[in-house]
């Protein structure tokens, strides 16, 4: 596409791992061209924010503020200040690997207008290794240049998209996935590159990830109300986009979702007490169901008007990261 200058643009909230993302960033820098980078402090404390002040000094970063919740305004206030023809995401707990900008330029030189990459796991013992196989679930049938839902932890995007549109404010999850949809309603390509890879330092509680899969189907099931006939990717979403208005017509629907949160948090605490000792397709196997029963339970519990669900409250306590 001939850019020669590209911005990355990187949200945070009080996550110090950021240090190691910029670190990345920086001995990833491709030669002849020009790698803005941009952090978006997204309403971190003062004592963060000033370590991050000094952090951004020294490493020649852009860093803008946006004190008021909300990922995806932070993103939009970072694209409105990127100079770069091509604009790339990254989230503050993951490292890009080697060759991370030149995937994801060669992608979009093919005449992809988003791209999105591939996210592994940092080392981390046997809770992020069973997240991160359920990463890998959707990653594991796709060819390069396989159209996929979009991910803003590793995603990158031909300037030209964002003249016609931006992330979805209103949003606290799924944001991204909604950006991509429109994106390929709108009849800009997108593909999957492998070679465009990121390591993600995976949460160490598996409650946590029941929690978030809550929202996260909580959240498609939102999009799926409020922007019926977007061409959803992976089969089960298409399934349940075509037949899960009759399921969420049950009798009870309310009390279903209740227990099945409460059975994913509940098997998702034991799995990780015990899963150290139960051999690896057992543990696959349970981590398999608590992820479908959780977003299930989050499918089942929207409903038009009410207030998007946090993790911080599905699990009753308070999350430094929501």
């Amino acid at each position: 596409m001939g850019a020669r200058t590209v911005s990355v643009i990187v949200p945070v909230k009080d996550d110090p791992r950021i240090a190691d993302c910029l670190a990345s960033l920086e001995a990833d820098r491709p030669p002849g061209i020009e790698a803005e980078v941009i952090v978006v402090d997204n309403g971190s404390a003062p004592e963060f924010s000033a370590w991050l002040e000094g952090i951004a000094r020294g490493g020649g970063v852009t860093l803008l503020r946006v004190p008021e919740p909300g990922v995806y305004a932070a993103r939009n206030r970072g694209v409105e200040a990127a100079r770069g023809a091509a604009v790339f995401f990254a989230d503050a707990d993951c490292v890009v690997g080697p060759g991370w900008f030149a995937a994801g330029l060669a992608m979009l030189e093919r005449g992809f207008d988003l791209v999105q990459g591939f996210s592994g796991a940092l080392p981390g013992g046997r809770t992020a290794q069973l997240i991160q196989a359920r990463y890998e679930a959707r990653f594991r049938r796709l060819a390069a240049g396989s159209p996929t839902d979009t991910d803003t932890r590793n995603l990158a995007v031909r300037r030209g998209v964002f003249e016609r549109l931006r992330f979805n404010e209103a949003y606290r999850r799924v944001g991204d996935t909604e950006f991509g949809l429109r994106a390929e309603a709108a009849g800009f390509r997108v593909g999957y590159a492998p070679a465009m890879r990121v390591e993600h330092a995976h949460d160490d509680d598996l409650r946590v990830f029941a929690a978030k899969q809550f929202c996260h189907g909580w959240g498609a099931q939102r999009l799926m109300t409020e922007r019926p006939g977007l061409p959803w990717h992976g089969a089960q979403l298409r399934r349940w986009d075509r037949h899960g208005g009759r399921v969420r017509r049950l009798p009870g629907r309310r009390a279903l979702s209740r227990a099945l949160a409460r059975g994913a948090l509940a098997a998702a605490g034991a799995l990780e007490r015990g899963g150290e000792r139960l051999p690896w397709p057992a543990a696959s196997a349970a981590m398999l169901a608590i992820d479908k029963a959780a977003l299930l339970a989050g499918h089942l519990a929207f409903e038009p008007g009410d207030p998007e669900p946090s993790p911080s409250g599905v699990l009753g306590r308070r999350l430094p990261r929501d």
